[in-house]
């Protein structure tokens, strides 16, 4: 009797589990979170519906919610922000195609990340979810194309196409319901190459944008590397271009900044956090005092969070924040930043020279041109004036300011990019100064590639607090912004001009100071008079090279 007992309540218990299994199963094929739960089930209990090996964190809370609504149609267009290793492609690139496939088999999604590789690794965990027993419970008549399950392509018997691709790959014949777009950027030196940033910004508009319809729905993810990366240009409210050059396109987007310290309540409200003071004294030391919580305590505690911040800030706040500029600075801070009030500071007796910064590339076609002079002491320390001219300017008129700068300052030389002396900038510019009797000498420059090695002369002199700006000038508040945010702000061009003043002054010398008493000049014929003579012929030679050169 005993052993019939014990049969039936082995029996009643499978059937409860049974049971339990497929009220689990009715709800992840509603829900994105217990599809989650059941597609990633706990190694050492792998029946038990109960428990799972995917931790529901309130950015994963947040993120099938995300899901669901672009599954109804209630949106079209979102971008996350956040950091690294909080479980973003767990959800959005591993879980979300193959649950919005199982929810209707027909749809066409498109997932693009920063290389093929990677991109097909991700097609290689959905196809795995896919082919698995939980999946086929949640979804059972959904079917996969026999020889159609490559891992850069899957392809339901309904006809809905999963692609994997690359940024830079085409996409050609692949249409998109949805298109995934997941870490785009690899790596912080991509995101500091302008010309990968266009790259991915022409991708993103030409092949993402053309598989899509009407009804399609786009989500971007991705940690914030540059101001002027992909969610910079698409949704950003503090990018600089909102409202000019992409205007209008902010406006459709929903975007979710999940930094990995919530400060902000209405935040830690919609995530389900609580918000307390930092208890520890390094927490403290780099967080505040401000109540606060992690975005994922149990993983990314506060405290290692505040040792990451101080171990480098600026990382910090791109990898965590979704700052990709730290306030404070970084390649120049506020402590290298000196400001005079007003025009009486300037010193009397100034060295002037000049410089000019073009925006003439396609790739600048957002930037301004800056021509301006700069002071120069006896103590070698430089002094900007409030008369620098910043703008979007046509070839004649940038040439009819740098020509007034020249008369205004009597700058004894000017420097610019070699490369626009051999076009058609240069002998303009030479027929003007001439027409209006103006003879600066013009020394060009040839630039490194890399604007941070550009800007290494200037950044000593303002380590040093030897570089003064005027604060009352109505343009230093951008240039303020500039130079702080450099080298991860979408906008160069003020740092650059300052950056062929700091390179041209590399080779030049200071201001006299009040007058000493005059050496005795060396008699003729001796040692002394020879090497004098021979000094003021090299000084001469050099500065005749120069002239003849530009």
């Amino acid at each position: 009797m005993q052993i019939k007992d014990n049969a039936y309540y082995l029996r009643l218990e499978a059937t409860l589990k049974a049971a339990r299994r497929q009220e689990q199963a009715d709800l992840a094929g509603r829900y994105m979170m217990p599809f989650m739960r059941m597609t990633n089930p706990d190694p050492d209990d792998f029946e038990n519906v109960d428990k799972s090996a995917f931790t529901a964190t309130p950015l994963a809370r947040l993120l099938c919610q995300v899901i669901e609504q672009i599954d109804a149609g209630k949106l079209k267009r979102v971008c996350v922000s956040v950091g690294p290793q909080f479980g973003k492609s767990q959800v959005l690139s591993r879980g979300a195609p193959a649950w919005l496939s199982g929810r209707n088999p027909r749809r066409n999604m498109i997932l693009g990340s920063y290389n093929d590789t990677f991109a097909q690794e991700f097609g290689g965990d959905v196809r795995e979810i896919m082919q698995g027993q939980t999946f086929h419970q949640v979804f059972p008549e959904h079917q996969m194309r026999k020889g159609s399950e490559a891992k850069d392509l899957l392809i339901t018997k309904k006809g809905g196409k999963m692609a994997f691709v690359g940024v830079g790959g085409s996409g050609t014949g692949k249409p998109a319901d949805i298109f995934f777009v997941d870490d785009p950027i690899k790596s912080d030196e991509d995101a500091q190459s302008a010309v990968y940033r266009q790259k991915l910004w022409k991708w993103f508009t030409t092949t993402a944008n053309s598989r899509c319809h009407n009804d399609s729905a786009i989500i971007v993810v991705h940690t914030r590397w540059h101001e002027d990366d992909l969610i910079g240009r698409l949704c950003d409210p503090d990018h600089p271009e909102r409202n000019k050059l992409y205007k209008g396109i902010a406006d459709r987007w929903t975007y979710y900044n999940l930094p990995a310290i919530v400060q902000d309540e209405t935040l830690a409200a919609s995530l389900g956090l609580t918000l307390e003071p930092p208890k520890s004294a390094l927490a403290v030391q780099q967080f505040g005092t401000k109540p606060m919580a992690s975005l994922w305590e149990e993983r990314k505690s506060i405290d290692f969070l505040a040792e990451s911040k101080m171990l480098d800030d600026r990382g910090f706040g791109a990898l965590y924040m979704g700052a990709p500029s730290p306030e404070q600075g970084s390649y120049f801070t506020m402590e290298d930043i000196v400001e005079y009030h007003s025009p009486e500071d300037l010193p009397k007796k100034l060295n002037w020279y000049g410089a000019s910064d073009h925006a003439v590339s396609e790739e600048q076609k957002a930037d301004s041109s800056v021509v301006g002079c700069a002071g120069v002491d006896s103590d070698s320390d430089i002094w900007i004036p409030p008369d620098v001219v910043w703008d979007k300017m046509e070839t004649d008129q940038t040439v009819e300011e740098i020509i007034n700068q020249m008369v205004a300052h009597n700058a004894l030389v000017w420097w610019l990019e070699s490369e626009l002396i051999s076009k058609s900038f240069g002998p303009f510019l030479k027929i003007r100064m001439h027409e209006r009797k103006v003879y600066t000498t013009v020394d060009p420059k040839v630039p490194s590639k890399k604007k941070p090695v550009r800007a290494r002369a200037i950044q000593g002199r303002m380590r040093m607090r030897k570089v003064h700006f005027p604060a009352f000038a109505p343009w230093w508040p951008d240039a303020k912004k500039q130079l702080l945010k450099f080298p991860y702000g979408t906008h160069d061009d003020f740092v650059d001009w300052l950056s062929w003043i700091g390179l041209g002054l590399a080779q030049e010398y200071p201001a006299e100071g009040p007058k000493k008493e005059e050496a005795k000049t060396p008699e003729v014929g001796t040692i002394a008079w020879i090497k004098m003579a021979s000094g003021a012929r090299e000084k001469q030679k050099r500065i005749q090279m120069v002239a003849r050169g530009w």
